[in-house]
């Protein structure tokens, strides 16, 4: 009895040893993949999108979540009281995108910019939340903190997802190697937004999941207490949660009503619906935001959803035309060559017992083929299909409807870095590539190892990580603005009026100016007063945005957009020589600009602009 109880702890030990074992490996590999995207921030990042900057200024600003507020559609003359046509101080820049002493931990804030936005306010409560411990003070590396910490809790819950799908903790690990390094890993963590946070909780909430169909016929609270949690904080993160959720939800319900296991069927079902109240309780206006309407009109619905897919393959497992046309001929070759040379060693080696053994049994194959059964191929095929986890089904269905969603909402032609709302499902992607190449080579001996050998050949193959999104590696004359306008006055000039929400832009790129002027090119002869009222010593540089240039006629001219008295959008073109002679004459005759030197150009979120100093 004593040496059976011995055994069963050495069982026990050695379980708990490779189990430590994976989990260091593990460890070691989301250290190297934080690193790898760290030294991706330092050395590329040249920019950021304007969604990042919202992401400070919703979270930090004191009830204020915009800086030119109605700007986009208000006349010059009513603009005054929102920032915009006006010398204001730079503080007001820096106080939307930090915390003030006196204002930390201030959630009220956050809820309300939230309802004057349209996203749900943890992500935002948990960035106001770390700014707080550091008042009056901007940094990027506070919403990378987030996304980081984010990252490495979705590889620990993924790794424990695909063990339980895959039944296997080293293919687990190697979903995870497979995932972390990929391009779509990285636009997520290197973009300051809620969507990281949005993809752990989906990745959590599939766990525990996996978790209840073990204890099937006892949903025990502390596992349902988990669910609810997780639903609360991901329906509060983002409202594409719901979505996962819901499918979920329904998925798990029918299966509880076809096996008649009532009681876990209600238990489940109102601990699900009761978590989504208290989401919407939490925050009031969660569904009348959530049901907003947009100025998006649906174009072009299959292309746009194939174009889902090609976002996600792109991202996750980005295998090429051109990549298949360099691997599979060198892979062929290298096979034949291989073939070739074996053959003189099976000669030498004929009568040896591992040879004659290998010779007979590639025999048997080959005669396996000739003798085909194709009702027997089909019914291990069913019999396979019967044996797929449902989660994999459950990930399939959202995956689909999400994708649907995002290209039936979404005109992608009118919308840069549509990517963005595709990111929940790029961790998902992952581990269902992993669950398909299982599938389809589940006949194999060796499916594991061959599964291994294709996921570590992809994370080799796009390494260098290319087409990122988020990088805004624009070619530009001046890469450190922050550095030139260093307690300087700036103009800041927009070709149209449906640039001036650039303002709300603006705390990350002239966060240690002085002062602020921002305006329309169109409406500058009516700002000249305005604009001569500056008397400083300090220097003064001028931000002219760069309008769209066209040809017409044969002649370039470029597209100058304004707003009527009715607010309808004016197009009309001016020639290049009418650009110089008419808009930038007007500052180059400023009495303040003393000087008019051209220095060069600068790129933010997609703009270009040409900047001069004026004095």
């Amino acid at each position: 009895m004593e040496n059976k109880t011995d055994l069963i702890k050495d069982k026990v030990k050695k379980t708990v040893k490779k189990e430590s074992f994976v989990f260091v490996l593990l460890a070691i590999v989301i250290l190297l993949q934080l690193l790898n995207i760290t030294n991706i921030i330092i050395e590329r990042k040249k920019g950021h999108h304007s969604d990042e900057v919202f992401s400070y200024g919703l979270a930090n600003s004191f009830y204020e979540p915009f800086l030119e507020t109605d700007g986009l559609r208000s006349s010059i003359g009513e603009n005054h009281e929102h920032n915009l046509n006006q010398w204001i101080s730079a503080d007001v820049l820096r106080n939307y995108v930090t915390v003030q002493k006196g204002e930390q931990f201030r959630y009220d804030s956050v809820w309300y910019n939230q309802t004057q936005d349209r996203h749900p306010p943890f992500y935002y409560a948990v960035m106001h939340t770390i700014c707080s411990f550091f008042p009056d003070t901007f940094s990027w590396w506070f919403g990378y903190g987030i996304n980081f910490v984010c990252l490495a809790v979705m590889q620990i819950f993924l790794y424990k997802l695909s063990r339980n799908i895959l039944k296997s903790k080293y293919l687990a690990l190697l979903v995870c190697v497979f995932w972390g390094f990929s391009t779509g890993a990285i636009d997520l963590t290197i973009f300051v937004r809620m969507y990281c946070m949005l993809a752990m909780w989906t990745v959590i909430f599939l766990y525990l999941h996996s978790k209840l169909l073990e204890t099937d016929s006892k949903p025990l609270l502390k596992q349902l207490i988990p669910i609810m949690v997780v639903t609360v904080c991901g329906a509060l993160t983002q409202y594409l949660f719901l979505f996962v959720a819901f499918i979920t939800a329904v998925c798990f319900c029918i299966r509880y009503l076809y096996r008649k296991q009532w009681k876990i069927f209600w238990a489940y079902g109102f601990s699900v619906l009761g978590a989504t109240a208290a989401a919407m309780l939490i925050f009031p206006q969660y569904l009348s935001l959530m049901f907003m309407e947009t100025d998006h009109q649906q174009t072009e619905f299959f292309r746009q959803f194939r174009l889902c897919i090609r976002y996600i393959l792109d991202a996750v497992f980005p295998i090429s035309q051109s990549t298949l046309i360099f691997w599979i001929p060198t892979l062929s070759a290298v096979l034949i060559v291989l073939a070739i040379m074996s053959i003189p060693v099976f000669y030498l080696f004929r009568d040896k017992k591992p040879v004659i053994q290998f010779l007979g049994k590639l025999k048997e194959k080959i005669l396996s083929v000739r003798n085909f059964d194709g009702k027997k191929m089909l019914s291990r095929i069913i019999g396979r299909c019967k044996r797929i986890h449902i989660l994999s089904v459950i990930m399939i269905l959202f995956v689909i409807c999400i994708m649907a969603l995002t290209a039936y909402t979404i005109v992608f032609s009118a919308m840069f870095y549509v990517n963005r709302y595709l990111f929940i499902l790029y961790p998902i992607a992952a581990l269902l590539i992993a669950c398909l190449i299982d599938f389809f080579f589940s006949w194999f001996r060796y499916k594991k190892q061959l599964l291994a050998v294709i996921l570590i050949f992809v994370t080799i193959v796009r390494l260098p990580a290319k087409g990122l999104q988020y990088l805004f590696e624009y070619s530009q004359d001046i890469e450190s603005i922050q550095n030139i306008t260093d307690n300087a006055e700036c103009i800041v000039t927009a070709s149209e009026l449906g640039e001036i929400w650039m303002m709300d832009y603006l705390p990350a790129e002239m966060y240690h100016a002085d002062r602020i002027f921002m305006t329309c090119i169109a409406e500058q002869e009516y700002l000249q007063d305005e604009l001569e009222s500056i008397h400083t010593d300090k220097p003064i540089y001028l931000f002219l945005q760069n309008p769209d240039y066209i040809t017409l006629e044969e002649e370039g001219y470029y597209i100058m957009q304004t707003y009527d008295e009715n607010h309808e959008l004016i197009e009309h073109y001016v020639t290049e020589k009418e650009y110089q002679e008419k808009y930038i004459a007007f500052y180059q005759d400023l009495s303040i600009a003393k000087q008019f030197e051209y220095m060069g150009i600068h790129v933010m979120f997609s703009r270009e602009y040409s900047v001069y100093r004026l004095a």
